[in-house]
C-alpha cells in the first residue's frame, strides 16, 4: 500500500514540474509579430462572438463568424451552440 502512495506522489511531482515548464512556454512565437497580432485579434473576436451568442443575437454571430478563417467556422459554430444551450438559450445558425 505504501508503494502506491510513493508512485502517486512521484507522478504528482512530475505533473507539477511539467506545468511549471509549460507556464514559461509561449505558444505565440515572439519573433513573429504578425502571428501574435493575428492571435490577439482572433482572441478578441472570440470574446465578442461569445457575448453575442450568450445574448441570443444569432444575426450578429453569423456576421462575426464570417470574419474568422473558414477552417475555424464550423468548430466555432458548434462550440457556440453548445455553450448557449448550456445557458438555456437557443442559437440559430
Amino acid at each position: 500500500m505504501n508503494h502506491n502512495n510513493e508512485n502517486s506522489n512521484h507522478v504528482r511531482f512530475e505533473v507539477y514540474s511539467e506545468r511549471r515548464t509549460i507556464r514559461e512556454y509561449s505558444l505565440i512565437p515572439e519573433s513573429d509579430p504578425e502571428a501574435k497580432e493575428q492571435h490577439i485579434s482572433e482572441h478578441l473576436m472570440l470574446q465578442d462572438i461569445q457575448r453575442l451568442a450568450h445574448s441570443g443575437d444569432s444575426e450578429g454571430v453569423k456576421e462575426l463568424l464570417l470574419k474568422f478563417p473558414e477552417s475555424k467556422r464550423e468548430d466555432l459554430s458548434t462550440m457556440l451552440q453548445k455553450s448557449t444551450t448550456e445557458k438555456g438559450k437557443k442559437l440559430e445558425l
